[in-house]
């Protein structure tokens, strides 16, 4: 992997690792009121971004099926991002989080049986122990 991508992985892990615990205080704290303030905070960056990336123009320009399915991703999203938070409100994060972070293995999985991605043993031997890895700290 080029350092570029790996910095950006790294920025990932920590965001998304920040943001689960933050999750984890806040639901503590509000319940599931806490989704409406975590779908709130998206829109700073969706701003940002689009201010620098498209200068807020061309923005809806372009194939009309991939803005559907980017926006149907986002819709199919809430739903996971509605469950974390009613789940962090009743159980242990440390069990949560781990559960809820086997998605990726779903999403390999489409991808090989839809878009025909290949995928190398050592790919496959590092998502079966990436997925032992979930379900042991989930214990």
């Amino acid at each position: 992997m080029e350092l570029t991508n790996f910095l950006i992985v790294i920025g990932i892990f920590l965001s998304w690792g920040i943001a689960s615990f933050l999750a984890k205080l806040a639901a503590n704290k509000i319940g599931p009121q806490g989704v409406f303030w975590d779908m709130l905070g998206y829109v700073p960056m969706i701003l940002l971004y689009s201010l620098i990336v498209f200068k807020f123009k061309n923005l809806v320009q372009g194939d009309k099926v991939g803005i559907g399915l980017a926006a149907l991703a986002g819709l199919i999203g809430s739903f996971g991002g509605v469950g974390l938070y009613f789940l962090l409100g009743r159980a242990e994060i440390s069990t949560i989080i781990p559960l809820a972070a086997l998605y990726p293995a779903l999403t390999v999985t489409l991808a090989i049986i839809f878009l025909h991605e290949s995928i190398t043993l050592t790919k496959l031997i590092g998502i079966i122990l990436s997925l032992i890895a979930i379900y042991l700290l989930s214990k």
